[in-house]
């Protein structure tokens, strides 16, 4: 399976021209983290000039709905400009709050099969951390006879 990657990055601009420039970059970075086995989510691309027609919902329902899309990746990109846009540096604030990796640039991307090794390393360096007499809370899958023993 593809890890997936969201890519994040300034899309409000002052007039139409200025944010297809916007959806144009993220959708460059979107291309070029492809040719490295991810799988991106481009909220530029996905709901591309839908506020101007849609102005009633107003900018907190686009910036809930792009958070929630970034809370089920697995890495965040930064696009160009990232710095100067508030909407990708609130969404960077909450991928460290959940300890996603964030590259700052699309050349920090490492290959997806990379990725998935440190991730599967990370989770086993995780596993074998487990404090004893935490048997209780380890997920399902752990015969109810291990679970007792272990519990106080």
């Amino acid at each position: 399976m593809h890890p997936i990657i969201y890519v994040a990055g300034p899309y409000r601009a002052p007039d139409r021209a200025a944010i297809a420039r916007n959806i144009e970059s993220a959708g460059r970075l979107g291309a070029y983290v492809c040719t490295l086995g991810w799988f991106p989510i481009i909220p530029h691309m996905n709901t591309a000039n839908m506020e101007q027609d849609l102005p009633k919902l107003g900018d907190e329902f686009w910036l809930r709905g792009t958070m929630a899309l970034m809370e089920r990746c697995d890495a965040v990109v930064l696009a160009p400009g990232w710095q100067r846009s508030e909407g990708t540096l609130v969404e960077i604030a909450r991928a460290e709050e959940m300890r996603l990796p964030i590259y700052r640039a699309a050349d920090l991307v490492p290959r997806a099969e990379t990725f998935i090794q440190w991730r599967k390393a990370m989770e086993a360096s995780r596993t074998r951390h487990i404090p004893a007499g935490s048997w209780s809370s380890r997920p399902s899958g752990t015969p109810a006879r291990l679970r007792k023993r272990h519990q106080h």
